[in-house]
């Protein structure tokens, strides 16, 4: 691969938002060579007697934008890989309770193999994406310089071979410079609307429930009470539920309640109103990919267990003989540790390793 200081050829993830867009473009400026690619990932799954949403609606936003920069445009069909990748673990994850992240998984196995995939196949020396993180040459990842967008939780899982041939553009800017840049270039998306986190559905109940419709499974259904037992109404599968949940309960407490509790034997599903009801001090997870060596025991990091969460001082308690499960104590509570998510460790700026919690 080329200094990233040279010009070069780029595969530039073009999704036919704004933040993409604005990374093509800034590209392009510095005498790079940018070739935008598109990855078909999904028929967006939809409830039973919703109207289907506009076929490949993204890959035709993208077209435009490929062609208002006047830069070649390539669409590349992940469909069935993302299916196996990406739709039915998050299904099975869903049934057995517990929270899936499909961006964490995504990444790796789906987005960057069809980037670099492409950029072989292209003559590219280099990928790009509009994430709001960082990359030091040697592939190492940061933090994004905007802290409302940072988004290297979601990248915490690409290995260091796939960071160092990746360039993000917009790492050291927030999202209204980016938008600013946008209207420079008159750019038909600067002013379209933030995109949900999640590429294909909205609520993760709404997910939830399109996965197990997709894949005719089985819901677990059950009670939801209170902390004493108290039964307050019925429900109808708990895969429509995630630790730490306020909305959509269905139930009127007079407090603002959330989810503490999800029974996989039963489906009973335990809520609270008290204020440290779902808060952990202490954290496990496995799967852990660690950027460089592995943490010691006794090591002070900064932990986060869900995206936009405030980054909270935590110390590693134990670590199995291969490294690949990670116990961490936060010095301070932590709201809705919640199984199927990531815990992702920071030093400073820079990601150390991160896993799924168990």
């Amino acid at each position: 691969m080329k200094h990233r200081n040279t010009t070069s050829r780029i595969a530039v993830g073009l999704s036919g938002g704004v933040d993409s867009a604005v990374c093509a473009l800034l590209l392009r400026d510095q005498g790079h060579e940018v070739i935008g690619v598109t990855l078909l990932l999904h028929d967006t799954p939809s409830l039973e007697g919703e109207r289907p949403r506009e076929p490949q609606t993204p890959s035709a936003q993208a077209a435009a934008v490929a062609e208002q920069i006047n830069i070649p445009h390539h669409v590349i069909d992940l469909r069935e890989r993302f299916e196996s990748e990406v739709l039915r673990p998050c299904w099975g994850a869903f049934e057995r309770g517990t929270t899936p992240n499909p961006c964490v998984l995504c990444n790796p196995l789906v987005k960057f193999h069809g980037l670099l995939n492409a950029a072989h196949e292209y003559g590219c020396d280099a990928v790009a994406t509009g994430h709001y993180a960082r990359v030091t040459p040697d592939g190492q990842l940061l933090r994004g310089a905007d802290t409302q967008k940072d988004q290297s939780y979601f990248l915490h899982a690409l290995d260091t071979e796939t960071l160092a041939r990746t360039r993000f553009p917009l790492g050291g800017m927030t999202k209204p410079e980016v938008r600013a840049r946008a209207r420079q270039y008159g750019l038909a998306s600067a002013e379209k609307p933030e995109s949900q986190d999640v590429c294909f559905g909205d609520a993760e109940s709404h997910i939830a429930e399109a996965l197990r419709q997709r894949y005719h499974g089985q819901a677990l259904p059950g009670v939801i009470t209170d902390e004493a037992g108290n039964v307050l109404r019925r429900h109808d599968g708990i895969h429509r539920f995630t630790l730490g949940q306020r909305r959509g309960l269905g139930v009127a407490t007079g407090q603002r309640a959330k989810v503490i509790s999800i029974s996989t034997q039963d489906g009973t599903i335990v809520i609270s109103s008290r204020p440290d009801a779902s808060c952990r001090q202490t954290c496990s997870a496995e799967h852990v990919r660690w950027h460089g060596e592995p943490s010691p025991c006794g090591a002070s990091v900064t932990a986060q267990v869900r995206y936009r969460q405030k980054p909270v001082a935590a110390i590693i308690e134990a670590l199995s003989p291969a490294h690949r499960t990670v116990s961490v104590r936060f010095t301070e509570p932590v709201f809705s540790v919640t199984p199927g998510q990531s815990l992702v460790l920071y030093d400073g700026d820079r990601v150390i390793g991160g896993g799924v919690i168990r």
